[in-house]
């Protein structure tokens, strides 16, 4: 498990007028020059569309495969996963990662540029047409065509993502059929065979037949940056898409990495398969490497709330998990795990016994686990379901209720402000960080878990680091339960360090760091 936690140091060196710069150690996003020849650059230095670029370069020569991801801002499965990959160990050739090239959209999670002429807000439309060879439209485009003309790429991969299912979607007359989970290619006999081995790999792990991922052999769409590299740079080329209806990301880039896996193997770049690989042994010496849960059972703002409160540190590299990551191998890989709001008995259901146990052993042997609302009923040793990590007992059951019928317990209703106070442990562990006054406060609260000691065999004694002051309730048995009862609590298990958290302070405005002052404690030295 890596421990090591300092701040990285930025270097950038910038080159008058020239589209992209040298940054000669480690960046904010995490990239370092790794000891298997990888360099970082920046694309568009100083303006706002600055965005690094990763070179991995292997011991042997071979081919130049230059992968892309974020040209849509909305389509997000595509930048986690090309960040994910610029980590792979290249043996051969050079792998060049450009994971977020419309930083702005990203921010905005607007699949156009913004702030430019209607005409050029397309950012995969701006690049040289059949009709119109030798023309570019606008900043970004052109310095990425600028870049690509001087690397001479032999290979060209764009992540991108669909609304819909290719295979299933039926437009209504007159709409264009979704492109998602399909491989975009020019029909050639050669990639035919290789496209064929990316399909099979990925669909082996589909089990819906309508959400499988097909060829689409016409070619990408004119104007994209893929059909210009082909036709105007005689590259091979593919546009990856995955659909992000009704998919969490974690699986989307987890879809996008097995098909890259297969291409690089097929190159003879990777010497195995990489699926597995998200994060860099190196990185980690400088940024705190988190896993954020999002399979089912996790809710979208939940996820999103955490994303956000741990991003703004600069300290933490984030990345979404899915139960299919769940084992040593990608659990290695990472220092703490985060499980966010939404459904405990769900997110126990996902992950299955294979992946309750992963989760039981990584923390055993050093990691760090944070639970937040149904992350704290998860670790609790309460249910059958259960991770049995924390010696938490949970008030819940069903109990009549006079004209309603039985109604369970631990629902207090929509979300709601509750009063919370730290105690004078909670004081000292959070104020090594954070400083958090031990006054009482305001924190968002939806259904945690109201807590006690549960005396599970074998699991130490909690200590209390936040108490509920007020109470949530819906129904008259709820009355006095809350009140005076745990909020925030935490104990070790094996090695490791485990933190439930029954409030939202990840939601409640200036409580933000209270969750990531937790999450760098749960790592440990």
């Amino acid at each position: 498990m890596k421990k090591q936690f300092i701040a990285a140091i930025l270097f950038l060196i910038h080159c008058h007028g020239a589209v992209w710069a040298d940054v000669t150690q480690a960046d904010a996003d995490g990239g370092a020059t790794f000891r298997n020849g990888s360099e970082t650059q920046r694309l568009l230095p100083d303006t706002v569309w600055e965005t690094p670029v990763y070179t991995i370069t292997g011991a042997q020569p071979g081919p130049t495969v230059l992968i892309v991801g974020g040209v849509h801002g909305n389509e997000p499965a595509g930048h986690h996963a090309a960040n994910q990959i610029r980590h792979w160990p290249i043996i051969r050739g050079k792998l060049v990662v450009i994971p977020r090239l419309n930083v702005p959209a990203i921010k905005k999670h607007n699949r156009f540029l913004p702030n430019v002429p209607a005409e050029e807000r397309d950012l995969n439309r701006n690049f040289p047409r059949d009709e119109l060879p030798h023309r570019t439209s606008g900043q970004v485009a052109n310095a990425m065509w600028q870049f690509a003309q001087a690397l001479k790429p032999d290979w060209v991969i764009d992540l991108h993502e669909g609304y819909e299912f290719h295979k299933s979607h039926n437009p209504p007359a007159g709409k264009k059929k979704s492109v998602g989970s399909s491989i975009i290619y020019f029909q050639d006999a050669g990639i035919d065979v290789l496209v064929e081995r990316m399909l099979r790999t990925v669909n082996a792990t589909v089990s819906e037949e309508d959400r499988k991922l097909v060829r689409i052999s016409r070619g990408p769409v004119n104007g994209s940056f893929v059909r210009a590299s082909v036709k105007r740079l005689g590259a091979q080329g593919m546009i990856l898409e995955t659909t992000f209806k009704a998919q969490p990301i974690s699986l989307r880039t987890r879809q996008h990495r097995m098909m890259v896996s297969v291409l690089l193997q097929h190159l003879e770049m990777i010497e195995r398969d990489c699926t597995d690989i998200l994060s860099s042994p190196e990185s980690g010496e400088n940024f705190l490497a988190v896993g954020l849960f999002d399979g089912s059972g996790t809710s979208s703002n939940g996820r999103k709330n955490v994303i956000r409160t741990l991003d703004v540190t600069s300290t933490m590299v984030v990345n979404l998990l899915g139960p299919a990551d769940l084992h040593a191998e990608v659990l290695n890989q990472f220092d703490v795990l985060v499980f966010p709001g939404g459904s405990g008995s769900r997110q126990a259901k996902a992950i299955g016994e294979a992946g309750a146990d992963n989760v039981r052993d990584f923390v055993k042997r050093g990691g760090g686990y944070v639970g937040i609302c149904a992350g704290a009923y998860l670790c609790s040793a309460h249910y059958t379901w259960s991770l049995n990590i924390i010696d938490t007992h949970v008030f819940t059951g069903s109990k009549e209720i006079e004209g309603l019928g039985k109604k369970q317990m631990w629902f207090r209703g929509g979300p709601a402000n509750v009063k919370m106070r730290f105690t004078e442990e909670g004081k000292q562990l959070l104020g090594q960080i954070s400083m958090v006054d031990c006054a009482t406060i305001e924190v968002r609260y939806q259904n945690g878990p109201i807590v006690s000691r549960r005396h599970y065999p074998g699991l130490h004694p909690y200590t209390t680091l936040a108490f509920f002051r007020s109470e949530k309730t819906l129904y008259p048995p709820q009355r006095g339960t809350m009140i005076d009862t745990p909020a925030i609590v935490t104990a070790p298990f094996g090695r490791g360090r485990v933190v439930s958290i029954g409030p939202h302070p990840e939601a409640t405005k200036g409580l933000e760091h209270v969750v990531s002052s937790l999450v760098q404690w749960s790592a440990g030295d």
